[in-house]
């Protein structure tokens, strides 16, 4: 078989010095960054519209302008964008930060297809552009958030992530909350459950992530359990291995931090969420759980008095995210430097940065 990889002509030489790569011709495009360097389109300046119109970016995008039903959808977007900024982002989230006032002419009944034609104008520090951009990115997240604000099965998806954790948690007789039962149980102070992520919070975290990308959003469900001490915590960790709550097999690579407690194998903190505080100790980890739902086309098969050609479940892995603390880092994530208002606080800000240009002055 390797023979018939050997150069056909005898005179083929494998050249001794690799040759330099070219460069980027000088009138390169802003839209060739996603391709060449990873850039998120969060951190695009301007749109391309090559050679085709407005419509035509929209419909490439994934969404007709002359489709009525799209339109509305397009038209929906351009709403929520406006009122999430005003809500989160115009606001200045401290004394020091810039308040923004978004112009009337960027809003509804502005049409989405003149944003765009706004977008990709290069006029040097154009506020109508600058705008314009601002709110096809927060139309862009919304428009990414949107297949799992309105999934048909999340209900079930939590019921078969969650349920297995309940079924272990129980009160004795002096109201204590256990995690398990006889030599094995763990003491716990609280436990949470995350039932779905707001819809809000899931496009605030959609702008903020390098990837903008809706499947690297892991925490949508997830728990989050309190225990006495860090050696409690570490023994709940095991507890959940042990009767495979969650399966090691489906832990998530490179999403798990551990900066709570020291073991054999170290202190592995893994990926640092960059809006956390340095002060943050937990044990958390993402996992994967496979969910079977039932397909409603062997369903319809069966109500036709057909033989089903198709599976009767749908399986798909869906991420959750379990954080486990102890009872002084549990009260540190609530108040001070630690707490979720800071946290939010920091990544606003953040948000801010990326949807706003630094030159833009409104307020």
């Amino acid at each position: 078989m390797l023979d018939s990889y050997r150069p056909l002509s005898s005179s083929y030489a494998v050249p001794r010095h690799r040759a330099p790569r070219p460069t980027l011709v000088p009138d390169h495009d802003e839209m060739d960054r996603p391709f060449l360097q990873g850039t998120s389109p969060i951190d695009l300046r301007h749109i391309s519209l090559g050679a085709s119109d407005e419509a035509q970016f929209l419909r490439n995008y994934g969404y007709d302008p002359d489709c009525p039903q799209e339109a509305q959808t397009l038209e929906r977007f351009h709403r929520e964008a406006i009122d999430f900024m005003e809500r989160h982002l115009c606001q200045a989230p401290r004394s020091c930060d810039q308040s923004y006032f978004i112009p009337e002419e960027v809003k509804p009944p502005t049409s989405v297809s003149t944003l765009v034609k706004w977008a990709a104008r290069r006029h040097e520090h154009d506020e109508q552009q600058a705008w314009a951009c601002a709110v096809l990115r927060v139309m862009h997240a919304i428009a990414y958030a949107e297949p799992l604000a309105v999934s048909p099965h999340s209900e079930e998806i939590q019921r078969q992530i969650l349920d297995p954790y309940r079924r272990h948690i129980h009160r004795d007789r002096q109201g204590r909350l256990w995690l398990g039962k006889g030599d094995e149980a763990v003491a716990l102070i609280d436990i949470q459950f995350r039932q779905e992520k707001a819809r809000d919070s899931l496009i605030l975290k959609l702008l903020h992530k390098p990837d903008n990308l809706p499947h690297s959003v892991y925490d949508r469900v997830g728990v989050r359990i309190v225990t006495r001490s860090a050696c409690q915590a570490l023994r709940a960790l095991q507890y959940i291995r042990r009767h495979h709550l969650a399966n090691a097999a489906h832990v998530t690579p490179g999403r798990s931090r551990n900066t709570l407690v020291e073991h054999s194998y170290g202190s592995i903190t893994g990926s640092p969420n960059p809006h956390s505080s340095p002060e943050f100790r937990s044990l958390q980890f993402t996992c994967q759980q496979l969910v079977k739902v039932p397909n409603p086309l062997y369903q319809l098969a069966l109500a036709m008095q057909q033989e089903p050609q198709v599976d009767p479940f749908l399986r798909f892995f869906f991420p959750f995210e379990v954080q486990i603390y102890d009872q002084e880092n549990d009260q540190k994530s609530r108040w001070g430097e630690t707490s979720h208002a800071n946290y939010r606080l920091r990544q606003i800000r953040a948000v801010r940065s990326r949807v706003f240009p630094g030159w833009l002055r409104q307020g």
